[in-house]
């Protein structure tokens, strides 16, 4: 090699290199986005999913998928319609398999339009939603495919999802950094069963070291070095365990005979998870692909696709730390379906993928097969079909294989496909292994973009929604805040009164009654002087059954005066359930209340409130509006018969109440007598001569006559007197009985207690109303309050929302074109 060509080779390592440093600053930094919206999906903001548009799109691409069934290829065909059902669930959706680095340029949405918000539905490819590739949920049912469940999925879920694909990408960068960072190179020979992959294999490196056979027999991974790696020495390693494999550490391997390698491979029983091989490449240095001098290259055999479904979802999962994938197709078979998936699976990073068509000498009419398999990988990989010259081959490794043996020249057509391989994997670095980190890493960050695309318009819209809400309901609210303050004072009001009402009625009709005791004795007839005693009992008795009366006639009035305000507030609440039922949201968190905080009527009465209403067991408050008051009322809270005076309970006869020691009484009595008998008896003529002839007659007659006349006249003038007042005992016991008893009320304070009894149970009867109705109403402002707050602090969350996915979208834009720099002057690694 020539000095300049040294120099040349040298500068393309140097630049190289430097990719790859950036570019695994770049995955960094990916990783780190990732991980940033996944904790904003989780915390704050569960990320908006186009659900509606993608399930459009994906029925749109099945229709045409459809519509090619008779082209003979299924672009979104899964392992489930074979014998594999764990691929479709492991394996990563199709990507944007026609895009590469070159491409991006061309579809490139500027900053401006990322930060002017532009609607996702007008701005080309990036807000397509046919374009979300890495991030795409597959949302549709495993076990029926043409069932979609978008629709059914609460956001949560949606969220849930979505923080599970984050995950998975963040796995896929990972081993995208790996490789990245890792020198050597990994070539995957895969394909269907027998294809022939183990015998390309060992037509590559010249040595037949890959047992092979009609049958499928390579049951596990070999992978295939430069025999250089292990200090020039050819040997086999069984690895149980890949993750603590050293071959400096003979405790983690098993050697192997190269005898005993076609037992290994074509019987193994879960025993290994790889075959390690050290060998020698046949190859001129300057030929081999495995001892090249420069690179370190190593070619994994694999099992066939479709063996077990173990074998496929292993062999899914393992192309991901591939750098070059060689897909070996059977020319008498072509493309199976499995065979499709596994490239459409792999162009979810790998634009370009070389491909094998392996005994194509069998085959008669070679144009004709050659036509349908290039078809078939334009629909596949349209990048390797553009490339067809360099990464498409027609050979037949078996027959290469044998003239090896029998040291004939290698076949034009092998040698093309070795040294179009061997470009690819050492000279084209950039392509083959730096790209497909690249092209996923720029899926990754316009599924970004477009996702923070619509998050944007999402949280606007949500934005504006909340404020059409706020505005609709601030009337609402102004009125309901209104409605309560007016009803509050009216209900308010209408119990002042009528505790007023109740009391001033009580004080006048009790005040009167008791100044009107003494008329009310005079109905009770009277027996005799011989049953004074028991008509003063009777005077007694019928006083106090006439203040027991009033007393009643006046918790009447008050049962009249709560039912005439429970009706009138029976109204108002009436107005409440209009004004609450005009608002379908209002009744909505009315019901979600019940459950939540009980109230339903007056959660706020206390239990003696309760007692004092004397409601019915089985009666709510929700209808304790209904029904009549007036019985209820009254055997609550009206006093028993002879409760309605202490001191007219313990009430007994005195001796006193049948005598009348008001002398001004009893002398007015008499002297209005004696002068209506000096009237009467100088009113008439024989009357008036009769006391002159009597004149006549005390002049006449002695002194000593005189006086004795006088004591006589005095006498019958004191047993008329005594028989007046034996006679007037009946008025006497009525007078003092009706004095006594009107002097204990006025001590005690009857008509004062009774105002204050009744109107207290008035307000404890109207007040629990009064609450309710204000209860009713501080929760339906309370409840609107709610709303609202819910609708701010969503609008604030809203808010930093919009703000962060616009600058989420800037950043991802940004190192977009970081990553899409790293390609320029690729050709030159």
């Amino acid at each position: 090699m020539s000095a300049s060509q040294q120099q040349d080779q040298i500068q393309q390592q140097r630049v190289f290199a430097d990719k790859c440093r950036r570019l695994h600053t770049y995955l960094l930094s990916t990783k780190s986005l990732l991980q940033e919206i996944g904790e904003y999906n989780r915390s704050k903001w569960p990320v908006h999913y186009p659900l509606a548009r993608i399930a459009r799109a994906t029925q749109a691409q099945q229709q045409a998928a459809a519509s090619q069934a008779s082209s003979g290829l299924r672009r979104t065909s899964s392992m489930i319609n074979s014998d594999t059902t764990l691929v479709d669930s492991l394996a990563p959706v199709p990507l944007r398999r026609s895009m590469t680095t070159d491409d991006f340029s061309d579809t490139e949405v500027g900053s401006d339009e990322l930060r002017a918000g532009v609607d996702p539905d007008s701005v080309g490819r990036l807000l397509d939603p046919s374009d979300l590739s890495v991030l795409k949920l597959d949302l549709r049912l495993s076990y029926h495919s043409d069932s979609d469940v978008m629709g059914s999925l609460e956001e949560s879920s949606i969220a849930r999802l979505f923080d599970e694909r984050l995950a998975q990408c963040e796995i896929h960068i990972d081993k995208l950094i790996a490789r990245v960072t890792d020198k050597s190179s990994k070539i995957l020979v895969t394909g269907d069963l027998n294809a022939g992959k183990s015998t390309l294999v060992n037509a590559l490196i010249r040595n037949d070291i890959l047992p092979y056979d009609q049958q499928p027999c390579t049951m596990l991974f070999c992978e295939v070095v430069d025999a250089s790696l292990n200090g020039g020495l050819e040997e086999v390693h069984a690895i149980p365990d890949m993750h603590t494999y050293d071959r400096n550490s003979p405790s983690t391997f098993v050697k192997v005979n190269i005898g005993d390698l076609e037992d290994i491979v074509m019987e193994n029983d879960e025993q290994f998870q790889q075959l390690k091989i050290y060998t020698k490449d046949n190859h001129k240095d300057k030929e081999s692909l495995l001892h090249n001098g420069f690179v370190d290259v190593a070619l994994i055999d694999s099992p066939g696709l479709n063996r077990d479904s173990l074998k496929t979802t292993q062999l899914f999962a393992r192309q991901e730390e591939i750098d070059v994938v060689v897909f070996v197709v059977n020319a008498e078979n072509h493309f199976t379906l499995s065979g499709q998936d596994f490239l459409l699976n792999a162009g979810n990073e790998k634009a370009h993928i070389f491909i094998v068509v392996n005994r194509f000498d069998a085959i008669r009419r070679k144009d004709r097969c050659e036509r349908m398999i290039l078809d078939q990988i334009r629909e596949l990989s349209p990048l390797t079909y553009e490339e067809r010259n360099e990464l498409v081959h027609f050979v037949s490794a078996h027959e290469q294989l044998a003239d090896q043996r029998n040291g004939t020249s290698v076949a034009t057509s092998f040698s093309n496909m070795e040294k179009c391989l061997r470009s690819f994997t050492l000279e084209q670095r950039f392509k083959s292994k730096l790209a497909p980190a690249q092209r996923y890493a720029m899926n990754v960050l316009f599924d970004i973009q477009y996702l923070a695309a619509e998050n944007v318009a999402a949280a606007t819209k949500r934005i504006q929604e909340i404020n059409a809400a706020l505005r609709e309901s601030m009337p609402k609210y102004e009125n309901l805040l209104q409605e309560r303050t007016e009803t509050s004072k009216q209900a308010e009001s209408m119990l002042d009164s009528s505790c007023l009402e109740v009391r001033r009625h009580t004080t006048a009709h009790l005040t009167n009654t008791a100044l009107h005791l003494q008329d009310v004795a005079e109905k009770v007839s009277y027996p005799g002087l011989l049953s004074l005693w028991s008509y003063a009992e009777n005077v007694l008795l019928t006083m106090v059954r006439h203040l027991e009366h009033e007393v009643s006639e006046c918790d009447r009035f008050a049962c009249f005066t709560i039912q005439q305000a429970r009706q009138e507030l029976a109204k108002f609440e009436e107005a409440r359930r209009r004004l609450e039922d005009t608002s379908s949201s209002s009744r909505q968190d009315a019901l979600a209340n019940k459950n939540s905080s009980g109230i339903e009527g007056i959660s706020a009465i206390s239990d003696d409130d309760t007692a004092l209403l004397k409601l019915p067991a089985h009666s709510s408050p929700a209808n304790m509006w209904e029904g009549d008051v007036s019985a209820s009322v009254t055997a609550s809270q009206i006093a028993s018969i002879g409760s309605i005076s202490n001191a007219l309970d313990t009430i007994q006869l005195e001796l006193a109440d049948f005598v009348d020691l008001d002398f001004s009484h009893n002398w007015g009595t008499l002297t209005s007598i004696s002068a209506s008998a000096s009237l009467t008896l100088f009113a008439s003529k024989p009357m008036a001569s009769n006391v002159l002839t009597l004149l006549k007659m005390s002049s006449t007659m002695g002194a000593n006559t005189a006086r004795r006349l006088m004591v006589a006249t005095a006498a019958l003038i004191g047993l008329g007197s005594v028989f007046y007042i034996l006679s007037d005992m009946d008025a006497t016991v009525r007078r003092k009985l009706s004095s006594r008893v009107s002097l204990m009320l006025e001590e005690e304070g009857f008509v004062e207690r009774h105002a204050e009894r009744l109107t207290t149970e008035t307000s404890r009867a109207i007040r629990p109303f009064v609450w309710h109705l204000q209860h009713t109403f501080q929760r339906m402002v309370e409840a609107e309050e709610h709303r609202r707050a819910d609708h701010l602090r969503k609008r604030h969350v809203a808010q930093d929302s919009q703000i962060y996915f616009d600058e989420l979208r800037i950043k991802a834009q940004e190192l977009t074109n970081a990553v899409r720099v790293v390609s320029i002057d690729a050709n030159g690694c």
